[in-house]
């Protein structure tokens, strides 16, 4: 994190420390307004950061889990309010053409759905036809949706490191029913906290940050060159 970053989180995450919904959003919408910061800077440095730091220790999950709640409601808002400047940046970014359609989706019993959220935002930006379904999907919806949405991508989400026992079994129903040039890819923190890669569910690309989808994007158009 550059100096200037650092400041940015600290003083975000004391609004956030407060419930200060008001205070973070105001804080947050001000640094893109002002050019202080962009999308990508402001939803890996400085939002997502913030409530990492916030995490609620498993043995008092029972008493505070109100916490991670309202302060993922806070983020959540503000990422909504963000997206005029996700358009914006998208006009200024620097990709010669659309890479392809992308569905996003976090699977059954997955209901953390806020990172995926912020990705969708980093896949526009990058020209992706970005479609993002929401959570806990069973792979028969993801399936339908595929269908008619015909996405040159599937996207799976998954934050709980739990949900990753079914993961390969999802990848392997896609892989089964869906047209073989469409390339799965996979997505969360449930990876960084097991080690585990894509190609250990079957999947052909894990893109955790901004930097991944620009490449997911540049390579697309090097394969169409």
């Amino acid at each position: 994190m550059s100096k200037d970053i650092t400041k940015f989180f600290e003083e975000f995450s004391g609004y956030l420390n407060q419930y200060d919904r008001r205070a973070a959003t105001f804080y947050a919408l001000d640094l893109l307004k002002t050019a202080q910061v962009t999308i990508p800077e402001l939803y890996e440095m400085v939002l997502a950061p913030a409530l990492n730091s916030l995490a609620v220790p498993r043995d008092q999950a029972e008493d505070l889990i109100w916490r991670e709640h309202t302060v993922t409601n806070i983020v959540r808002g503000i990422v909504e309010s963000a997206y005029p400047y996700v358009l914006a940046e998208k006009e200024r970014f620097p990709m010669e053409t659309n890479p392809g359609r992308i569905l996003l989706a976090c699977p059954e019993e997955e209901y953390h759905e806020l990172g995926i959220r912020m990705g969708a935002d980093f896949f526009t930006i990058a020209h992706f036809d970005v479609v993002f379904i929401g959570s806990n999907l069973p792979l028969s919806n993801v399936l339908s949706a595929t269908r008619n949405l015909k996405p040159d991508y599937v996207g799976i989400s998954v934050t709980n490191y739990l949900r990753l026992v079914r993961l390969k079994q999802i990848t392997e129903g896609l892989r089964a029913q869906l047209d073989p040039s469409i390339k799965i890819i996979v997505s969360g923190s449930a990876f960084s906290h097991t080690g585990t890669s894509a190609a250990d569910f079957g999947a052909d690309a894990l893109i955790n940050t901004f930097e991944d989808v620009v490449a997911l994007g540049r390579s697309a158009h090097e394969a169409r060159a």
